[in-house]
């Protein structure tokens, strides 16, 4: 067994790149997880996130069976596709930073879980497919419950 077996590395860069933003925005803001009435719900969208990002950067081997066949199309199609979604998310936090709208909120839960659920498809990971989705339930809880 490689490194490589183990470790994704394209999906590990692709982890840290959703990760940061959501990262600088904590430290730079604060939040009042008082005014979230369902806190199984917010611990649930923490947990979703956690999980996509160690099920991007690790092949776990379970529930996942990698690129369907043609492997290397497929495995090329995925890096173009993430790599042009993560960008529409870096640019969209990146204006969400210089004014903060709701709506603004809503479309990078969606790019942010479109490159997950993307990468649970094409890689035939179900368990990454299915935290994508939790992770975009659980961040529209969190976004309808901010003041902006």
């Amino acid at each position: 067994m490689t490194f490589f077996d183990i470790v994704n590395p394209y999906g590990a860069v692709f982890a840290v790149v959703l990760a940061l933003p959501h990262i600088i925005y904590r430290r730079t803001h604060t939040i009042d997880r008082s005014r979230y009435d369902n806190k199984a719900m917010y611990y649930l969208d923490r947990m979703a996130r956690f999980a996509c990002l160690v099920l991007m950067a690790f092949h776990t081997g379970i529930l996942e069976r990698g690129f369907t066949e043609p492997k290397e199309l497929m495995k090329r199609f995925w890096l173009i596709a993430a790599a042009v979604l993560l960008l529409v998310y870096l640019v969209l936090w990146a204006l969400y930073f210089k004014q903060p709208r709701k709506q603004l909120a809503r479309v990078i839960a969606g790019v942010s879980a479109a490159a997950v659920v993307l990468s649970g498809i094409l890689q035939v990971n179900t368990l990454l497919f299915t935290f994508g989705l939790v992770y975009f339930i659980g961040e529209l809880y969190i976004i309808s419950k901010q003041p902006l």
